[in-house]
């Protein structure tokens, strides 16, 4: 072998060297084997690999995922590094070349405030003061309640509740009466076996209410259209495939149509199923797709556009491999090919698509119960997205479902969890960036807690939440009492 071409050999393989038994070349680097090869500036990264993380080695800015390599090292950006420097009038934001700042963060103008209030006293952004709840309030629901849903019922712009109750196959209506007291409906509604999943959404365009839920013993799932006063009609049951285990769904437009469709995740078969809307409110049949390449198991999904081309995309939380798996859509009810990120959690339940940064490009967040924390995947707005920011819920919550809420009133979004082994729930006051303040304890819920969302459920200007709990059977309310 010539010179030049033994150079070119040793250049794109690598060698493990084991001390008398000598060296072992891999001729062949991949950007997964876990070794530093090929063209790579770091393990499976730099080069013709995908880039680095913050604090690996590179050569050029293009072997960074921020694009910035200092020192052949990836180093965090101005605006990101943890130092108030340069014009920022607090750590990271304001003066016009970062981020705006959150609440009670040094501010010199309006403009450096993400509530868009610099208050002059104490030139700190403004924000309420202090987050507290009131004690939770208990309605009791059906056999266990699962998951919870919330949005106007019955047409009198009050925020109401509907309850999965998974052994009781059925839906509790909690009717909002005005200052965030709630009234059980005479009757709970059937669905299919075993609710564990779902969403309130006008399926017909009626302007009325509807739910639809995912059974997980049921292989299915329902719709059921709203009457209008909080009632519903029977449902009409949709089946998803044999064995699947049908946990949860997303819905969205997939097909541009005008017309929700429906994404229920398949953990026990490895897929999920597809359901495009029709204009009367009923769905066609499923479309199955398997999630993955082997053995998975896909739990819950979002539906989006995370690409901004104007057509939804959809997001997947699969258990097995510890990553969401992102299929792009093309418009017509069709995906594109599988890209998976890593979730950063153990493992990811409940997913939803929000933007947390208020950069204009939707991100993802789930909660992880097996690592007590939520991840943040911020948006690129290309469709794909960064690395994992992880933020604890507190030790031993077991964190299963995440909503969304701006309960400080600074402007940026804030995080609640429903935390299914401690029986609590955990706020998290955002900073702006994907990352959270250290988690508030904001009380029992009950026991064994699953499913939360979040709205004004008394009119005050601030939201509230609520919890379901699969032991005590009950949806527990909390008033926000900031000030």
């Amino acid at each position: 072998m010539s010179r030049s071409r033994l150079a070119a050999f040793l250049a794109t393989g690598a060698a493990a060297c084991l001390g008398l038994l000598g060296c072992v070349w891999y001729l062949y680097p991949q950007c997964s084997d876990q070794i530093h090869n090929g063209s790579e500036t770091d393990v499976d990264c730099g080069g013709a690999c995908a880039p680095c993380a913050i604090g690996l080695a590179c050569r050029s800015g293009a072997d960074c995922a921020n694009g910035n390599c200092v020192g052949e090292r990836c180093t965090p950006l101005p605006c990101f590094n943890g130092v108030r420097d340069g014009a920022e009038t607090d750590v990271d934001c304001g003066g016009g070349t970062c981020r705006r700042c959150a609440g009670a963060r040094h501010c010199l103008a309006d403009g450096d405030c993400f509530s868009g209030t610099c208050e002059p006293g104490t030139s700190t952004c403004s924000s309420l003061r202090t987050v507290s709840f009131a004690a939770a309030v208990s309605y009791p629901a059906g056999s266990k309640t699962y998951a919870l849903f919330s949005g106007d019922l019955n047409g009198d712009g009050l925020v109401d509740l509907a309850a999965a109750n998974e052994e009781g196959d059925s839906i509790s209506v909690f009717l909002n009466g005005g200052g965030g007291t709630f009234q059980r409906g005479a009757a709970d509604f059937a669905t299919g076996a075993y609710p564990t999943g779902g969403a309130i959404a006008d399926f017909n365009r009626d302007g009325v209410a509807d739910i639809a839920t995912a059974n997980y013993h049921g292989n299915s799932v329902s719709i059921l259209l709203g009457v209008g006063d909080g009632t519903f009609d029977p449902a009409a049951h949709y089946p998803t495939a044999s064995g699947a285990e049908t946990s949860n769904l997303a819905l969205g437009d997939l097909d541009g149509d005008g017309y929700l469709d429906v994404v229920a995740t398949n953990p026990a078969t490895g897929s999920v199923s597809l359901f495009m809307g029709l204009p009367d409110g009923t769905l066609g049949p499923a479309r199955n797709v398997p999630v993955g390449t082997g053995n998975s198991a896909p739990f819950s999904a979002a539906i989006g556009d995370f690409d901004g081309d104007g057509k939804n995309d959809l997001a997947i939380a699969e258990m097995i491999s510890r990553t969401i798996v992102v299929r792009l859509g093309n418009g017509d009810g069709t995906l594109r090919p599988e890209v998976a990120f890593p979730v950063g959690g153990t493992p990811a339940y409940i997913l939803i698509a929000y933007d947390v940064n208020l950069d204009g490009k939707l991100d993802l967040v789930c909660a992880n119960r097996g690592s007590d924390d939520v991840s943040v995947l911020l948006g690129r707005g290309d469709g794909t997205f960064l690395d994992p920011i992880v933020s604890s819920t507190g030790a031993g919550t077991g964190p299963y479902s995440v909503a969304v809420a701006d309960f400080n009133l600074d402007g940026v979004p804030d995080l609640v969890t429903a935390n299914f082994m401690s029986g609590t729930a955990s706020v998290l006051l955002g900073i702006g960036d994907g990352s959270f303040e250290a988690p508030l304890d904001a009380g029992a819920m009950g026991n064994f807690t699953y499913g939360v969302v979040a709205g004004d459920f008394d009119g005050d200007g601030k939201p509230d939440f609520a919890a379901c709990n699969a032991v005590s059977n009950d949806v527990a309310v909390k008033l926000n009492t900031s000030n």
